[in-house]
């Protein structure tokens, strides 16, 4: 007979994999013992002040088995004010993050204070002015990754509650201008990669491989990025992509990069020239597309406009 204790985390599991939607999350945490407002008011005094975003796997509809319920709390309240003299609280970049569990699923609760992402209010702030007004940018920051999953996480996450609060964070950090701004980043990236890749010895092992390998990948995330899918996730957006449907714009494109980033294989000296063409291929598509929305065309025109490589 199988282990009682095993056959209901099976079940549990079954059930995570089976979750759809706020409402669903909500009855499997309260069916499990986790209140979502009882942790906030613990961990941060009170809800007036906070808002609750489901994110993560769950939330973008790509769980399994293993995986955990992410919860994104967002407060006004500074770091002094969160209560860490019950559980360990771990920093991950300017976010803090606990974790339990609630009948057999790990539960990760993450806490933003906004006073922690301050600057990169500001930043994002000076950028939106410029751009919406039609000026020229001065510099355009490599976000870090920590903050990319903050912002990504803003813009998707389901509201569980304080969608007043939520929106003011959303409007505070410009969230709707976030696929504008990856697009072009990663771009910027796989220029850089390919000529990389062309000024790299085909006589050393794998390197010219390895450095198209990113080229790929920047062009895989802008134009991702430039149709709304703005996540850091590697495995998110391979899963998107592959739940693309037949005719999608840019669909064909995707799937052809995808696929030749993952049957990536060493080759010989003679044959990396074949796939620097192909890469350039990728990214030459990638540039055209991005082109045909006037604000990026306008950015990257004023990016590239010096830049004799780019024309």
């Amino acid at each position: 007979m199988p282990d009682k204790h095993a056959k209901g985390l099976k079940q549990t599991s079954d059930r995570l994999v089976g979750l759809n939607g706020k409402d669903d999350v909500l009855r499997f945490l309260s069916q499990a013992g986790f209140d979502v407002r009882a942790a906030a008011k613990r961990l941060l005094g009170d809800t007036e002040t906070t808002g609750a975003l489901l994110v993560g796997s769950v939330a973008e509809g790509y769980q399994t088995a293993s995986s955990d319920i992410d919860i994104l709390f967002l407060t006004y309240s500074g770091r002094e004010e969160v209560d860490t003299s019950s559980r360990l609280l771990i920093e991950s970049g300017s976010s803090l993050e606990l974790l339990t569990y609630a009948d057999g699923v790990e539960v990760n609760t993450e806490i933003i204070c906004r006073e922690d992402y301050e600057s990169l209010a500001d930043l994002l702030d000076q950028m939106a002015g410029t751009v919406a007004m039609g000026g020229q940018l001065k510099k355009l920051p490599m976000i870090d990754n920590y903050s990319l999953r903050f912002l990504h996480r803003l813009r998707t996450g389901v509201v569980l509650y304080g969608e007043d609060v939520i929106e003011e964070f959303r409007a505070d950090f410009h969230v709707r201008a976030l696929p504008l701004y990856l697009s072009i980043k990663y771009l910027i990236l796989a220029r850089e990669s390919l000529e990389d890749a062309r000024t790299s010895s085909p006589e050393t092992y794998g390197l010219v491989e390895f450095i198209c390998r990113d080229v790929l990948e920047h062009c895989l995330l802008a134009l991702a990025a430039a149709e709304g899918f703005t996540s850091q996730s590697r495995r998110f957006v391979m899963n998107w992509i592959a739940a693309l449907p037949d005719g999608a714009e840019h669909g064909e494109a995707l799937r052809a990069i995808r696929s030749a980033l993952l049957n990536r294989a060493v080759l010989s000296p003679g044959e990396k020239s074949r796939l620097i063409d192909e890469c350039a291929r990728h990214y030459a598509y990638v540039v055209e597309a991005l082109r045909s929305d006037p604000i990026r065309r306008r950015i990257l025109d004023q990016i590239f406009s010096t830049i004799s490589y780019a024309e």
